[in-house]
């Protein structure tokens, strides 16, 4: 044992001897030396680390011409080929760290993925591929790589993966420079009689079950052009040779084939698109006297099936060729339009009113009286009913009954039914007027023993009136489509009335008006997502109703316009604000003028009323499913948290939550982004 380290020893120094005047550099000769003696005297000369299998033993040897030196580099490259002579490979394993394995363990291992710099150590190279195909060039490749070498082709990208070492490496990369140039050629074939795009789908549907053309580097490459009916081919010059026969046989039978053709359509209805495609393709000729437009004699039948909303032709070639690509055209799926409106309207009204009334008068007395206030209860009416109530010129015995909010005076036989028919009325005047008065109202007065009457009465009132209003109508419409939303009412207004004789036989003429929010829009969606709008926006109300003809009174709104909007911009279309002032004094003539006693004979009232109307608008534009889900998410939680609202909770499903469920099945929508 001891003979054998002693032998070693005196090897390894005999083997590495560092060249007189050349720092850094040494010359190798080894004979017989161990196998890992050398890697170890290697490593150290190098600087490289090696990770030595188990399995590595042997004797090698290496014998250097007298006076020949070696840099360190160049020691690790004979390094690597003594190790390849000897079945072993390194593969690297880090920085100037290699593993030292057997060779068919380094295949399998890779190495580096790329170029490698040591020309004896085992690499990964990947070598994409243009003009020739992946697999046929793998095969052929094979006799190439040495014997544990590995080639794998990838027909996704046709490329080839090599895992050998560096000098075979640059024999496959040599051998590829030299066969992966492009020879291949195009050429166009137009078509006579049949469609461009059938004729290429036939073609490749050929090709692909032609074993000749599957074995030679990808085929024949076949492009349909719509626009020119013409079929175009790439490949090597013996491909397209082949094909070109079969695209002129498969012409000519589109020819035999007839003149009839159908064009399902996926958007658009097509008994819109027929009369737009007969008059293009002048295919008609107008009718006798305004009738609708016929077919030309000889000139191309366009109809359509309605069940299967599908375009039915009988044209030549060309004429079908035409047809099918303006058919392509409008048959697109159209945007949408969300429409979303805000009305608001705030009014504020308020009256004062001051006045006084007086009255004196009886027999044998002018009568003297003054109003100064429009308000009820009015002193004249309540006067005359306690005028002819009371005894005058003996006693007069009424009984005064209620019925049904109707006053029915009963007096005796000495009292004119007349009389009597007057006094019920003023009495009715005056309870009407003290039930139906708001506000402030005290006075005095009495009838006299003499038959006379006075009276003072003064009544003051004031009312304010507020009102919100906030509607928010929504509609969703397609591009260039009319929309319209109404919500409300429709309400009974008499037009017209007769009375036929002896008051027999009378009508009235009613019309139905819609009373609520009608919203009218046809919006167009242009270039830069901006939106033109045609639009009528229409609130009215019920506000009263006519006293004489018991007709009502509608307070509306309308604004109609055109207008460009942006996509999801709001924005102001219309508006009104309104400040109505009204001061109103009535007085006696000179007595009205005179400081503070002037007060009581005049009457004063103010009335102001401000109205403020703004309605917004805002369009969104639907071009998806993404799209419609975002807005209907919106208006969907919305409603969702208004059912919570009124059902006084703030969580669980709502009715409308529960009402999906019970309809789909389930509750999800999606959310808005």
């Amino acid at each position: 044992m001891r003979r054998l380290i002693a032998s070693l020893l005196v090897s390894s120094a005999l083997a590495l001897t560092p060249a007189a005047a050349q720092p850094g550099r040494v010359t190798l000769n080894y004979e017989n030396a161990e196998l890992r003696v050398v890697a170890a005297e290697i490593a150290d000369r190098t600087g490289y680390q090696f990770v030595l299998d188990p399995r590595i033993s042997g004797r090698v040897n290496i014998i250097s011409p007298a006076g020949m030196t070696l840099s360190p580099e160049e020691v690790f490259e004979v390094f690597l080929a003594t190790l390849q002579v000897n079945n072993f490979t390194a593969v690297p394993a880090g920085d100037r760290i290699y593993k030292i394995v057997p060779i068919d363990q380094g295949a399998r291992d890779g190495g580096p993925v790329g170029n490698s710099d040591i020309q004896g150590g085992t690499t990964t190279r990947i070598f994409p591929l243009d003009n020739i195909d992946a697999r046929s060039t793998a095969g052929s490749l094979r006799g190439v790589v040495g014997p544990q070498g590995l080639i794998i082709p990838i027909a996704e990208s046709n490329s080839i993966v090599v895992v050998d070492n560096g000098r075979n490496l640059e024999r496959v990369a040599e051998i590829l420079r030299t066969i992966d140039v492009d020879d291949t050629i195009l050429r166009t074939v137009t078509l006579e009689n049949a469609d461009a795009t059938s004729v290429a789908t036939a073609l490749r549907e050929i090709l692909q079950n032609t074993a000749n053309n599957q074995n030679q580097g990808g085929g024949v490459q076949v492009i349909p052009s719509v626009g020119t009916n013409q079929v175009i081919l790439r490949g090597s010059p013996n491909q397209v040779a082949r094909a070109v026969p079969i695209v002129r046989e498969l012409d000519r039978a589109g020819g035999v084939r007839g003149n009839f053709d159908a064009i399902y359509l996926n958007h658009v209805d097509g008994e819109e698109l027929v009369p737009i495609i007969t008059q293009l393709i002048g295919g008609t000729a107008p009718g006798p006297d305004g009738a609708a437009p016929r077919a030309a004699a000889g000139g191309p039948v366009v109809t359509f099936h309605k069940p299967t909303n599908a375009i039915l032709v009988n044209a030549p070639p060309e004429a079908q060729r035409t047809i099918r690509q303006l058919v392509q055209r409008l048959d697109i799926r159209r945007p949408q339009v969300m429409i979303e409106a805000i009305v608001v309207e705030i009014a504020n009204n308020t009256a004062r009113e001051l006045g006084v009334q007086y009255l004196s008068g009886g027999d044998g007395l002018p009568v003297s009286a003054a109003t100064f206030t429009d308000t009820r209860p009015n002193l004249l009416s309540a006067a005359g009913a306690a005028f002819f109530l009371t005894e005058q010129d003996g006693t007069r015995d009424v009984t005064t009954i209620t019925d049904g909010g109707n006053v029915v005076v009963s007096q005796e036989d000495d009292v004119d039914n007349d009389i009597a028919a007057i006094s019920g009325q003023l009495v009715t005047a005056a309870v009407s007027d003290l039930l139906s008065f708001n506000g402030f109202v005290t006075g005095f007065g009495d009838v006299t023993e003499d038959g006379g009457v006075y009276g003072v009465l003064l009544s003051a009132i004031k009312s304010d009136s507020r009102s919100n209003v906030l509607s928010t109508p929504f509609t969703m419409a397609l591009d260039n489509t009319p929309a319209r939303l109404q919500v409300g009412q429709e309400i009974p207004v008499v037009t017209g009335e007769a009375v036929g004789t002896d008051f027999q036989g009378g009508f009235r003429n009613i019309e139905r008006q819609d009373v609520g929010t009608i919203l009218e829009v046809t919006p167009q969606i242009n270039d830069g997502d901006a939106v033109t709008l045609k639009i009528k926006l229409e609130v009215s109300s019920l506000t009263a109703f006519t006293a004489q003809s018991d007709s009502p009174i509608l307070q509306k709104s309308v604004t109609e316009q055109e207008l460009v909007a942006d996509n999801g911009q709001i924005i102001v279309i219309g508006g009104l604000v309104d400040n109505d002032q009204r001061n109103t004094e009535t007085k006696v003539p000179l007595l009205g003028d005179i400081p503070l006693l002037g007060n009581l004979f005049k009457g004063q009232s103010r009335a102001e009323e401000e109205t403020t109307l703004m309605v917004f608008l805002r369009p969104t534009i639907v071009r998806d499913a993404s799209d419609a889900n975002a807005v209907t998410a919106r208006k969907y939680d919305f409603a969702a948290q208004r059912q919570l609202r009124a059902e006084r909770r703030d969580e669980g499903p709502s009715r409308l939550e529960r009402l999906n469920d019970t309809i789909l099945g389930t509750g999800e929508i999606p959310e808005a982004p």
